[in-house]
């Protein structure tokens, strides 16, 4: 009687449980590849991306909200980014993820605005940074340490910091509630010299133990045969790289289904603009075939991410240099001629792919965008000399060495560094310095310069005929940015081996370290002009804000100076170098200070002889061809 009394109990919670257990199976999270019909799945659905690549680490955070609306404006449902290793590890163990570097804090504000996230964390990104994202401080560890590579102090570190990292982004995984629906294991290791199966075997393992099932885990290469076979890791998703193009999607994608015959086929790097360099004219790419690709890949139901959607800038001394057997430096800008400029406006080739997006996919802007932002037009501000470099109460006194010591052995990462030494050898006529040097060295006896030697063009200067037994030789040399792409074989600074003038070894240096970190600016307060300051030299000026203005973004414009570096308050705001194509530095808003404060400019200029200098900050930035 018990029983049959409750029966009908027992069934009804019977059947609320197994309606329960079917909702949490069909609220279940999962992306996933499909490789029998080639096909990505989200949730059982088939699905297709469209994404921008856009680097938190090139944009101040107080932007990231603005960014991220215009990718999405643009009919984007998917965001990329890399993570950069030594910007969240600048020196061993210490992690930094608040602030400018709170990298859940971008991906929290990606998932409020409904985009999904793609995450590249290398540990190797290239992205045109200096040492490809990795951390300087790995070349202390070990000098001869193979990179990319199943070298065991390579490995160690990598695992440490992946150990980190990932539990830092689990919860974000897709999988795990969050938004990441892929990530990527290494970068384009198909293009390197150095192919190591076992590392990346041992990379993959690492990096599913973290990702699990939460996401998918993928790999990025060149389009050809070759290059995906060089990157290829069992078990990993293939996807490739390439630009605007006329052909077919079956003839470009034809590389990848020789080594993968079945998958989604994904251009996980969409050539939207391109990379530009000190000395060399600003890269522009044309519009309309960008486009009409973009049109192809859409209706062959290829996912693709468009690289840059943003670019944003290399603040600092961030910028990497190119792979060329001739040194060349990265801009400090990462403009990229990308359909959102530097500053975050909207450019005519914005508006033309945002149509051709929302058109094939037939779906309506979800948010309105302001077009442009006004920025600052402020004026000249007349700089005055407050001390030479050499004699400013700023540096880092290292001991004495006998022989050159690196950057990297100093323990300094950026910035510059300062070698002295007596020439005690009896002159030549004419007597010659010979020494190598990375990245460009300006050569000083008794402080007046004698000349410029640099990696790769010249490494070997004549001393002038007065040259003097006795006399003090000063090289000061400037780190210009660690290869980012390439055997990364060439990336320790400073004078690099030894000396000599006329054959003979120089000896017995003092150094000098001028990392110019925010501390050395603030010291510089309080300096009162001088008129004699000799060169390098640094310059100040001011300037104040009216009473209830806004701070708007602004460009400093440094046409009238030859090489340097400058700041605005605290911030360093990256290079500048007369041989272009790169004239303007970008403000962002957020780097001055409201009325009544002051803000102030600090120029270091290594070469410009004339103290009557001054900036303009403008309302447009000035790339000119060199």
């Amino acid at each position: 009687m018990f029983v049959f009394l409750y029966l009908p109990v027992l069934l009804f919670i019977l059947s609320y449980s197994l309606i329960s257990a079917q909702t949490v199976i069909t609220k279940s999270r999962t992306f996933e590849v499909d490789y029998d019909n080639n096909q990505f799945l989200k949730d059982g659905v088939p699905f297709t991306y469209v994404s921008g690549e856009m680097h938190y680490f090139r944009i101040p955070r107080v932007y990231w909200r603005d960014r991220l609306e215009k990718l999405k404006a643009i009919g984007c449902d998917t965001v990329c980014t890399y993570v950069e290793w030594s910007f969240h590890e600048p020196s061993p163990g210490n992690y930094l993820f608040s602030g400018e570097q709170n990298i859940s804090e971008y991906l929290n504000i990606a998932q409020e605005l409904g985009l999904n996230v793609i995450l590249r964390p290398g540990p190797y990104i290239c992205a045109e940074r200096d040492f490809g994202g990795y951390p300087a401080w790995l070349l202390t560890k070990n000098p001869k340490m193979k990179l990319r590579t199943s070298d065991p102090t390579h490995t160690f570190f990598v695992a440490k910091w992946f150990n980190v990292l990932l539990k830092k982004i689990q919860p974000h995984l897709y999988g795990n509630g969050g938004n990441i629906i892929m990530v990527q294991v290494e970068n384009e290791y198909g293009s390197y010299p150095v192919h190591d199966i076992n590392y990346l075997i041992w990379l993959r393992d690492l990096m599913k133990s973290y990702v699990g099932v939460a996401a998918v885990l993928f790999t990025t290469d060149g389009y050809t045969a070759n290059m995906v076979s060089g990157g290829k890791i069992p078990g990993v998703l293939s996807t490739i790289d390439f630009g605007p193009t006329n052909k077919s999607m079956d003839i470009v994608f034809r590389g990848l289904r020789k080594i993968q015959p079945n998958g989604p086929l994904v251009n996980s790097e969409y050539y939207a603009g391109w990379i530009s360099y000190w000395g060399r004219p600003f890269s522009l790419t044309g519009t309309i075939p960008i486009v009409e690709t973009i049109t192809t890949l859409m209706k062959n139901n290829v996912s693709f991410s468009m690289y840059m959607l943003h670019g944003g800038t290399n603040f600092g001394f961030t910028a990497g240099s190119g792979s060329d057997s001739r040194y060349i430096a990265d801009l400090t800008s990462y403009d990229y001629d990308a359909p959102i400029s530097e500053a975050g406006d909207l450019t005519p080739k914005y508006e033309l792919i945002r149509d051709a997006i929302l058109k094939n996919r037939n779906i309506s802007s979800p948010l309105t965008i302001e077009k442009v932002k006004k920025k600052g037009n402020y004026g000249k501000l007349k700089l005055k000399p407050v001390c030479s470099l050499f004699s400013c109460p700023i540096g880092i006194e290292y001991p004495s060495s006998e022989y050159p010591v690196t950057f990297e052995a100093l323990g300094q990462r950026y910035g510059f560094v300062s070698y002295s030494t007596q020439l005690e050898i009896p002159p030549q006529d004419p007597s010659v310095l010979q020494v190598n040097v990375r990245d460009r060295a300006i050569v000083y006896l008794d402080d007046v310069e004698a000349g410029t030697l640099q990696y790769t063009v010249i490494n070997e200067l004549p001393l002038p005929p007065q040259y003097k037994k006795g006399q003090s030789l000063r090289l000061l040399i400037e780190n210009m940015g660690r290869r980012n792409y390439g055997m990364l074989s060439d990336c320790t600074k400073g004078l690099i081996d030894n000396a000599t003038v006329d054959g003979n070894v120089l000896k017995n240096w003092e150094i000098k370290g001028y990392p110019f970190n925010p501390e050395d600016i603030a010291a510089l307060d309080g300096l009162e002009p001088t008129e004699n300051a000799s060169f390098p030299a640094i310059f100040r000026g001011h300037f104040t804000l009216q009473k209830n203005e806004e701070p708007l973004d602004t460009f400093i414009s440094m046409e009238e100076w030859g090489k340097g570096v400058v700041f605005i308050n605290e911030y360093n705001l990256g290079r500048y170098w007369k041989i272009g194509s790169q004239v303007t530095l970008y403000v962002p808003a957020c780097y001055l200070r409201k009325y009544p404060a002051n803000n102030t400019v600090t120029v270091l200029e290594l070469h410009n002889s004339n103290p009557e200098v001054s900036v303009t900050l403008m309302d447009k930035p000035i790339f000119i061809d060199p």
